[in-house]
């Protein structure tokens, strides 16, 4: 039995692991049972069932994705010794640094249930399109404000920013789930900075 963390802890991270490689239908609580160590009954203990492991995961999700992100004063402070496009390839390894381990498990965990699930659904409009967007907006007005990029349409750029990023995010998850090298995805992700850097540059 795993002993170094608590058992629900064991439970919640098995489980994410499942869930992300097999499907959350694909998967029983014996199985996460047989991969934490312990009786199936023992979950029971810690979850009233499968349902409510698969939603306290998409809660730390939610409650973790922006936990890390600078604030307006910090991004205001960046932007006194780096330049826009440093800013946002720096925002983007926060990100990826964020994402590393359980919530990147999660998150892919979200992208194939959000078609069955409407708790995934929700974080995938909420948390991983309109509330990036609204983040990117709120940066873009920020220098703006500093007169570091023209008067630009600051929504239409965020969402086209975020949609872009979004989607180079699925193959970067692609890669992480077979071990492949995520470098070109990361220089694909930079790529898109600058191409929005030379849109919004005077």
């Amino acid at each position: 039995m795993k002993s170094k963390k608590n058992t629900k802890q064991n439970i919640f991270e098995e489980a994410a692991k499942l869930f992300a490689k097999d499907g959350y239908n694909g998967v029983s609580m014996r199985q996460i049972a047989r991969e934490v160590g312990i009786k199936e009954s023992s979950i029971y203990n810690h979850y009233k069932n499968k349902e409510e492991i698969l939603s306290s995961l998409f809660d730390y999700f939610a409650e973790t994705l922006t936990k890390y992100r600078p604030s307006e004063e910090e991004i205001e402070k960046m932007l006194n010794y780096m330049s826009v496009a440093d800013v946002f390839k720096q925002l983007i390894i926060g990100l990826g640094k964020t994402l590393n381990g359980t919530l990147d498990t999660i998150a892919r965990i979200i992208y194939t249930e959000q078609f069955r699930n409407e708790k995934a659904k929700k974080i995938m409009l909420d948390n991983l399109i309109k509330e990036p967007s609204e983040f990117a907006a709120k940066v873009l007005r920020i220098m703006l404000r500093k007169k570091l990029i023209r008067e630009i349409d600051i929504e239409l750029i965020a969402r086209e920013y975020n949609y872009a990023l979004l989607a180079i995010t699925f193959e970067y998850a692609h890669a992480v789930s077979t071990g492949q090298d995520t470098s070109p995805i990361i220089k694909k992700m930079f790529e898109h900075v600058e191409f929005i850097c030379n849109v919004i540059k005077y």
